[in-house]
């Protein structure tokens, strides 16, 4: 409104909100934060709200919603949160806060979409048999630890000082391998983050690998990877620590990063190429194998493999069954089909792994709490992961380094134009540089420039650039790194997804 004389009347942003939310025993709140927040006013209420007060709040909370443990325990997807500390909630995030004993949370700063999620029983709780699988593994685990001692003590004591006695022992046989697998949206990825979670707080080092190039596990879409889990996750990320702030590219981190292993892909889908991601998967089951036998307490935990949503259609079936044997898979987790649970039931009915092992299926209900992420939600996800990876997040800023190169100073590969039908990997050929490939990213490989195309497509990442712009008549690419260094000696991929991120620079 405006009054004669005095003009226009400011108007004055609404104190922050705290409220106040009582949970009992295996209650859920769950919240929604959208990528835009409305940060003038923030005394919308919640619709889970108990009780609610006005308060200043805090530096972080003023633009950032903010969750505090105010009692009792409590935990977003297996990592617990501690009391009295504000842990900011990230935008474009769905998530849950649980607890098993009962808590109070307090809720401050700009409103979000969110509510409480109730269980008459214990029983009734879609988490209870995510609870009981992780006892169950950890008793798998138990067992293989206790296996490989009684074996390298058998193997210390027997022979007589001869030759035979110095003779190698056989391999151990690696804790529980656990595959988690089901239609999209089903929530596959949180089920592995939690069963992740659950085994570092008991001291385990679960090795999880994500085979779904349409998500990033501690890198950009568009990749499978693996890693070590031997330290707690960042509840503050939106992908529960799953995401690229968890990996030492992304800057210092108040979390302890992780070290993945990381294959580049290039696409949203296995059905895209689906030979070089039979390819690409060998390579990192290639990979975990390696780190099972030079790590014994990582082989003693075993393994944890997100998969791409399927269905029970042939091609599916194929692509699961692949992963199963690479990765010597000898628990199925399906959530939520019991046609799929049904299918892999009669295809793995009588297979074993290559340890000898009969593969155990269980079929899990879909929590009805998964939240529905669509294509909107995805896209600013993947935007959101290229530019934490360069620029970093609000929790800390990173500088990336511009320089300007010649066309003739790097070797940049492409997968040759799409075609019906791929019963062969695609290979690589030399990429034509032009103003097409402008905001898109290029994954720096470890390899040679000298090196065959199929060594390239094969290699491991190092890393990923970004082409700020393309000067066709100088002949010059403006390149956004992480750090700096050259780039003429390792060789540049350029994928066809993710799409290019436009104003990643602007």
């Amino acid at each position: 409104m405006s009054i004669p004389g005095l003009g226009q009347i400011p108007s004055q942003p609404a104190a922050p909100t705290t409220r106040t939310i009582t949970l009992q025993p295996f209650w859920e709140w769950r919240f929604e934060v959208p990528h835009t927040l409305n940060t003038s006013s923030s005394s919308a209420p919640i619709s889970t709200t108990i009780t609610s007060s006005s308060s200043s709040g805090s530096a972080a909370s003023a633009n950032t919603p903010t969750v505090r443990l105010v009692s009792g325990t409590a935990e977003r997807d297996g990592t617990e949160l501690a009391q009295n500390r504000a842990y900011a909630l990230p935008r474009n995030c769905k998530s849950k806060i649980l607890t098993y004993t009962g808590a109070v949370l307090e809720v401050a700063g700009p409103a979000c979409d969110g509510y409480v999620a109730r269980c008459a029983a214990p029983q009734d709780s879609p988490q209870l048999a995510v609870l009981n699988l992780h006892f169950a593994l950890r008793a798998r685990r138990q067992a293989a630890s206790a296996a490989a001692a009684a074996a390298a003590a058998g193997h210390d004591t027997g022979g007589g000082g001869g030759k035979a006695s110095v003779a190698a022992a056989p391999s151990p046989v690696p804790g529980p391998r656990v595959m988690v697998c089901g239609p999209p949206g089903s929530g596959k990825t949180t089920v592995v983050r939690t069963l992740a979670a659950l085994a570092t707080r008991a001291g385990a080092q679960p090795l999880v690998a994500n085979v779904d190039p349409a998500e990033g596990l501690l890198a950009l879409p568009g990749t499978v990877s693996a890693a070590v889990f031997g330290t707690v996750m960042d509840v503050e990320d939106a992908a529960g620590g799953f995401g690229v702030s968890a990996t030492p590219s992304s800057g210092p981190s108040a979390v302890p990063v992780k070290l993945p292993i990381v294959y580049y892909f290039g696409r949203e889908k296995v059905e895209h190429d689906a030979p070089l991601w039979r390819d690409l998967t060998a390579k990192l089951a290639s990979s975990v194998r390696a780190r099972f036998a030079a790590d014994e307490a990582v082989r003693e935990t075993g393994l944890l493999l997100d998969t791409p949503g399927v269905t029970v259609a042939k091609a599916d079936m194929e692509m699961l069954l692949h992963a199963v044997r690479e990765f010597a898979v000898n628990i199925v987790v399906v959530m939520g089909s019991a046609g799929i649970h049904a299918e892999l039931q009669r295809r793995l009915e009588n297979e074993k792994t290559t340890h000898g092992e009969a593969i155990t299926l269980v079929l899990l209900e879909k929590s009805d709490g998964v939240a529905e992420r669509d294509k909107e939600f995805m896209k600013f996800a993947r935007e959101a992961a290229i530019k934490e990876y360069f620029f970093g997040d609000a929790k800390r800023t990173l500088s990336p380094f511009t320089q300007s190169v010649s066309f003739d100073d790097v070797a940049i590969f492409k997968t040759p134009d799409e075609t019906d039908f791929y019963d062969v990997p695609q290979g690589l050929e030399p990429a034509e540089i032009s103003a097409e490939m402008s905001h898109w990213t290029l994954a720096v490989m470890n390899a040679s420039v000298n090196d065959p195309p199929e060594t390239i497509q094969q290699a491991p990442v190092m890393g990923f650039v970004a082409v700020a712009d393309v000067d066709e008549d100088r002949r010059r690419l403006k390149i956004l790194s992480p750090v700096s260094g050259r780039l003429g000696n390792r060789p540049m991929v350029w994928g066809r997804w993710p799409e290019p991120y436009i104003n990643l620079v602007g």
